[in-house]
């Protein structure tokens, strides 16, 4: 039959690799309310006998991770269950004894729904006491390797991310990959306003030491936020720095300046002012150069404030910058490689393309400094020639909770950044910061430390109540944390990090962000055919990391630390039967 039709008729057909609504994979599926570690818990001298602890699993790719069968020995609870689609669940574990022994076990075993993958989550006792109790991450069934934890304190959580696809490549948070995270997932996210990124941040970063260039009760328990350098945090994935630099003066002579240092103080512009110094300038700019060296191609900002100057002896008010501070300041700054001088400041930074910055120096990225120029008196609050601009180049909206309880501040947090819609008509048009960190008091700081607030009760419930609280419609731009990397107390050194905030990172811009399609106007990469740019990522990888950081690259097949080998008397598994002789474990 012939059609006709007095009209003209328009027919617009979508390109084949088009991002359509109807391919979305991102489930609305709402997994269980998590617990945060109660301040109870947390501030109490017998914390390590709490026989709770929990494994959060966060499932950044478009397949549904499938529970099959757990099985426990002396646990009360040990409750685990699928992780949907762009969801994340804290999985809950009770010991019946307070004191572990070796005979506290419990396996939990997963597969990814159409695929041939799985993994197992198994925890175990090692010795007499609670703080030997670990969990080992198991990801062989996926060759992504093993990595044993032990849990960082009562009532808190191990965490794994899991993101990629069957067609991608699957990648997991047991280990950092290259530094250059942003290069590799270029293809994705090189035309998507930096309005529409995800970036890991770091608070207070130059603070991963205390220094001691001003004299005053500024303690690592109190005014230390970081555990690492800039270094290595931005070997952790971090492209976002909240960097606080003052000039420091001899109390004798204050035109002598000292040098210029990151600090952390309670009011910069105070007669007197409380806190410490961390890194020097020359050290942050050392450690730019040599990441950017070693990884071409990222943006990286640095928010940069307080650019004034205080006496070694902080009790005697501030000194504002002259010329001849500000010049020597400067002076630093062009030092550091990979600045991007003469920007098109007429376009908000947040609505220039991330390839605008990234394909900058003959395609080896940028390093953006933006300054907050309120104490700058008589001098520029700006350097545009030098690549430093004024921090309104970007449109910032930045939520502080000032909360000290992590049950109060994760609600507030998410509550901002889930208000925010991203693509269409309505896009929010400005760059959002949020600060998932504690403020404790002065006596909480000091007795517990910032570092105790961060790695047990605040960064855990990251992964499973603010992964909740995420969409592929609302997210923040900046994730900033305390003590990124950091998964047990005083254990520093890289091979002992943890890498969960680095592969969320990749993961909401691979695969959440991606299933926007107001805003990733391609087919989302996890759901296409492998391409080159995954190609770039880590290779196979099957070895074992211990928990005191030692690895073994090619083990034996066999060899599954904490795999229980006999299943005793009295084992439960997941249907609630009881095992009532004691057998060889089937699932080995």
């Amino acid at each position: 039959m012939e059609f006709t039709s007095s009209h003209p008729v328009s027919i617009h057909l979508l390109p084949a690799d088009a991002c359509k609504l109807q391919d979305r994979t991102f489930s609305t599926e709402q997994t269980p309310a998590g617990n945060y570690q109660p301040a109870s818990v947390f501030m109490s001298p017998a914390s390590q006998l709490s026989p709770k602890f929990y494994i959060s699993v966060v499932n950044l790719t478009p397949h549904r991770f499938i529970l099959e069968n757990t099985h426990s020995y002396q646990m009360s609870t040990f409750d685990f269950g699928d992780v949907p689609q762009g969801k994340s669940r804290q999985n809950a574990i009770k010991y019946r004894n307070r004191i572990a022994t070796q005979d506290d076990a419990g396996e939990a075993y997963y597969r990814i729904d159409g695929t041939n993958k799985k993994f197992a989550l198994r925890v175990k006792g090692t010795g007499p006491l609670v703080d030997q109790r670990s969990v080992t991450l198991d990801l062989s069934g996926m060759n992504l390797g093993q990595r044993i934890y032990q849990f960082p304190g009562g009532e808190s959580s191990v965490t794994l991310v899991i993101t990629g696809s069957s067609k991608y490549g699957f990648y997991a948070s047991l280990r950092h990959d290259r530094g250059g995270w942003m290069r590799w997932i270029y293809n994705t996210i090189k035309d998507r306003p930096v309005r529409h990124l995800f970036l890991p941040g770091t608070h207070d970063s130059g603070m991963s030491k205390i220094t001691n260039k001003i004299r005053s009760i500024g303690n690592s328990f109190n005014t230390q936020n970081q555990g690492i350098n800039i270094y290595d945090q931005l070997r952790a994935g971090a492209r976002w720095f909240d960097l606080r630099v003052g000039s420091v003066h001899d109390d004798n002579n204050p035109a002598r300046n000292l040098g210029f240092h990151t600090l952390h103080v309670n009011d910069e512009t105070a007669t007197v002012c409380i806190g410490n110094s961390g890194e020097s300038l020359d050290e942050v700019i050392s450690e730019i150069n040599l990441f950017t060296r070693e990884n071409p191609g990222e943006l990286i900002f640095l928010s940069v404030r307080y650019l004034i100057g205080r006496y070694e002896t902080p009790d005697r008010g501030p000194i504002y910058w002259d010329a001849q501070l500000w010049n020597d300041f400067l002076s630093k700054i062009r030092g550091v490689n990979n600045r991007c001088p003469n920007l098109d400041t007429s376009v908000p930074f947040q609505n220039q393309p991330a390839s605008y910055f990234m394909d900058r120096n003959d395609g080896k990225g940028c390093v953006i400094f933006l300054l907050n120029g309120q104490n700058l008196k008589d001098v520029p609050k700006e350097a545009v020639g030098d690549g430093l601009y004024a921090q309104n180049r970007i449109g910032v909206r930045d939520h502080w909770s000032n909360i000290q309880d992590i049950n109060a501040l994760a609600p507030d947090q998410i509550s901002n950044w889930k208000d925010l819609k991203r693509g269409g008509d309505k896009d929010f048009g400005q760059f959002h910061i949020a600060q998932w960190l504690a403020t404790p008091n002065a006596v909480a700081s000091t007795a517990y430390s910032l570092q105790g607030f961060a790695i047990q009760q605040v960064n855990p419930a990251l992964y499973w109540a603010g992964v909740a609280g995420m969409s592929p419609e609302s997210w923040p731009n900046v994730m900033m944390v305390d003590y990124i990397g950091v998964q047990q107390r005083h254990q520093l050194s890289w091979n002992m990090l943890s890498a969960e905030m680095y592969w969320l990172g990749i993961g909401m811009n691979l695969y959440v962000i991606s299933e926007n399609c107001d805003v990733n106007k391609l087919k989302s990469p996890l759901v296409k055919a492998r391409d080159l740019e995954s190609a770039g990522g880590e290779k196979s990888w099957n070895g074992i990391i211990f928990a005191d950081g030692r690895s073994i690259d090619h083990p034996s097949p066999e060899l599954h630390p904490g795999h229980t080998t006999i299943l005793r008397n009295g084992t439960i598994f997941a249907n609630g039967t009881v095992l009532e002789t004691t057998i060889p474990n089937p699932w080995i």
